[in-house]
């Protein structure tokens, strides 16, 4: 059921909510899906806000009851489910199993202004796009191959002084036992002086 002229879908029944997780979980969905709890401890994130951030395009859900929750959860599972008193963004391609991080939830944290949990829906809402998401972890991925080419190079670079001391260690014993056996021999050493037996 749509709250008309707001473009709110209400969602007060168990089948409003299979309905719900149905599109959430559809193959045919291309649009990215907010939902909104209302809980009585916390300050609910108005829906007008939200659809001044994600267009006229994106269903907004609005789950009134926790009961309903509940049920929403047994479908998605925990990490993709919503609490009470927060927003969560479902981009398309939603799947149980789904990465949680690419589907951000929004919380109500005590203390702060509202208009702080509409900046961060707006900053997660952004920071969460598809495209958006696949150009950070590309930078994360080539990230996270230079360290571990540099802790590569670094551990190569200790590797190769430790080398270098043992090398100079084992010369050094050598040059030591070469002067012993030529003292033992008679024949002057290199630091011998002329004459010196």
């Amino acid at each position: 059921m749509s709250d008309e002229g707001t473009g709110l879908i209400v969602v007060s029944s168990e089948p409003r909510v299979r309905d719900m997780a149905a599109y959430l979980l559809s193959d045919e969905r291309h649009q990215p899906v907010v939902a909104l709890a209302q809980s009585t401890e916390a300050p609910m994130l108005a829906h007008e806000l939200v659809r001044a951030v994600v267009g006229s395009g994106p269903r907004i859900y609005l789950v009134e009851h926790e009961f309903l929750l509940g049920r929403l959860m047994d479908v998605l599972g925990y990490e993709l489910a919503l609490p009470p008193g927060a927003a969560r963004i479902w981009w398309p391609g939603l799947a149980p199993g789904s990465d949680p991080r690419e589907h951000p939830l929004v919380l109500y944290l005590e203390g702060e202004p509202d208009s702080s949990m509409h900046e961060e829906f707006a900053r997660q809402f952004d920071l969460s796009r598809p495209l958006v998401r696949r150009e950070i972890k590309l930078i994360e991925d080539t990230r996270a191959l230079a360290e571990r080419e540099l802790a590569q190079a670094r551990e190569e670079n200790r590797n190769m002084k430790i080398e270098r001391h043992n090398a100079l260690s084992r010369a050094e014993q050598a040059e030591a036992r070469l002067r012993a056996m030529l003292r033992r021999s008679g024949e002057p050493g290199e630091h011998d002086e002329p004459g010196e037996q």
